[in-house]
């Protein structure tokens, strides 16, 4: 997948999402409150921001340009392709350039810089942290607890299932593992002249990219399961998450309602596959509530829902926020600190959510706000989740760590090991990254 292709496919979110969503009010937000930083403009003249290339950049740029009309100081953006993003932070970090003033990072990629980030405590008024999700706030820590960034976008699958197929099949919405099971056999059909091969539920295994290891992990947790114990050492070949592993596989080899390709997908190919309506199920993230609902590219408009996603013993789900940190050595800190402020805002949050389908701040994606429903139909879904979705590890190889988590998954599939050992041999090369 070229980054090309994801910039064209999630900007179809924008698409649908911003249609409508001129003059949009969200009621219950609870404001950030007055700038809390006084900024020298005659040394702040400028605000250098690092950031990848994506939609989600838009926003901090429109975020730049009442910057920029409010305080005099201009944000200038350096964009690169997301793969190089935490290389070229670190470079600058390591050699102390103070090139930059603003980074909005994972917290995966966060967690390798904290001892070169400023502290935030300050910003976390009290308004702003009973407005973030638990999760968002865990992910901006430290391993020794200083909070070292800010959310601005929270990230995390739920669960897109056909409503027509469900409906012909005389079908509920699956709420477990059972259930799931029990629709994705009944809505796995044969191609006929009206529709092509539909398959009961379209997973991701690939041994190329993080995300199938990020979505494995919140099976993992509805098996109650764990990666990470108390001490912050890695768990992947619990006996739960063996469980979580082989019922993954047996989807594809016992029920057989998963494409014999899903060794090879990652999301790109879910999302396809879906929109195509050759699926009736997929676990996905929330930019693709857009591109289903999109006419110029789906077949399935109005034919979709978005759930929870099913519990096995109990309910989990893995999330991953955006974050943004300012870096020790800017010169611009304060000037840094009421910028990220202004993104916090209500009307730089809700643009997040009209383009990248949810945003930090709560109030800004309630559900009884028919304006926010009216953008996202199935907002109520990740709002449920993001109660009790699970903060990641803080491990400064994390992103190295789900890797070597979607080999075992993509060696699992390809029946190249059972689960066990595809998870034990996981857990063994985590090891060593910990120790490294």
């Amino acid at each position: 997948m070229s980054e090309k292709d994801i910039k064209l496919n999630r900007r179809s979110l924008l698409k649908l999402l911003g249609a409508s969503a001129t003059g949009v009010a969200v009621n219950s937000f609870v404001p950030v409150g007055r700038p809390l930083f006084n900024i020298n403009r005659a040394q702040s003249t400028t605000l250098r921001m690092l950031s990848h290339s994506s939609p989600q950049t838009e926003v901090y740029r429109r975020a730049g340009e009442a910057f920029t009309e409010k305080t005099g100081i201009k944000l200038e953006i350096t964009e690169c392709p997301f793969s190089e993003l935490q290389p070229k932070m670190m470079t600058e970090l390591l050699a102390g350039t103070g090139k930059y003033d603003v980074f909005p990072i994972t917290n995966a990629i966060l967690y390798s810089a904290t001892n070169y980030m400023l502290n935030l405590e300050d910003m976390y008024t009290d308004a702003l942290t009973a407005d973030l999700p638990p999760a968002g706030i865990e992910h901006c820590r430290s391993i020794e607890g200083e909070l070292k960034a800010v959310p601005t976008l929270s990230s995390l699958p739920a669960n897109f299932y056909r409503t027509d197929l469900l409906e012909e099949a005389g079908m509920e919405v699956p709420t477990t593992w059972d259930e799931f099971v029990e629709v994705a056999k009944a809505c796995t059909l044969e191609a006929s002249s009206s529709r092509p091969k539909v398959w009961g539920a379209l997973l991701e295994g690939s041994a190329k990219a993080v995300q199938p290891a990020v979505k494995l992990v919140g099976w993992f947790y509805q098996a109650g399961g764990s990666i990470v114990d108390a001490d912050n050492m890695p768990t992947m070949n619990m006996d739960a998450n063996v469980d979580a592993l082989q019922f993954f596989v047996d989807l594809i080899h016992v029920h057989k309602v998963a494409p014999p390709e899903t060794s090879e997908m990652i999301y790109e190919d879910v999302h396809n596959m879906f929109i195509q309506g050759r699926g009736a199920t997929a676990v996905n993230w929330q930019y693709m509530v857009g591109m289903a609902n999109d006419p110029e590219q789906s077949l399935v408009v109005d034919q979709f829902a978005v759930a929870p996603v099913p519990k096995g013993v109990t309910q989990g789900v893995n999330i991953d926020h955006w974050v943004m940190a300012i870096p020790s050595d800017s010169g611009n800190q304060d000037a840094a600190k009421e910028y990220i402020n202004l993104v916090l805002s209500e009307e730089h949050q809700l643009d997040m959510f009209k383009t990248e389908g949810l945003c930090a701040r709560m109030s800004v994606m309630d559900p009884s706000n028919p304006d926010v429903a009216e953008l996202n139909p199935f907002i109520d879904a990740w709002v449920e989740e993001l109660k009790w979705a699970t903060p990641q590890p803080k491990w400064k190889s994390l992103n190295e760590a789900w890797l070597r988590l979607s080999f075992a998954l993509n060696s699992a599939i390809t029946q190249s090991a059972s689960p066990k050992e595809a998870l034990d041999q996981a857990q063994e090369e985590i090891m060593s990254l910990m120790e490294s």
